[in-house]
């Protein structure tokens, strides 16, 4: 899906508002329920293109309620 540069580039949580199709309260549920694949760092949490794309596989046919 992405080339392997991007894969392993570093996500910011703001990152996740503009990549998800969630509103950034949802991402923010999502972080905190340990449902996404994230790490905290400082006050921020970051997460990679690759761990993001195992997320979606792994939710594939899954429903996420927003």
């Amino acid at each position: 899906m992405f080339s392997d540069d991007k894969r392993t580039k570093i996500l910011k949580q703001s990152d996740l508002y503009e990549i998800l199709p969630f509103k950034k309260t949802k991402v923010q549920q999502l972080i905190r329920s340990g449902e996404l694949p994230v790490v905290k760092v400082g006050k921020d949490y970051i997460t990679t293109f690759a761990l993001l794309e195992k997320w979606i596989e792994k939710n594939i046919g899954s429903k996420i309620y927003y």
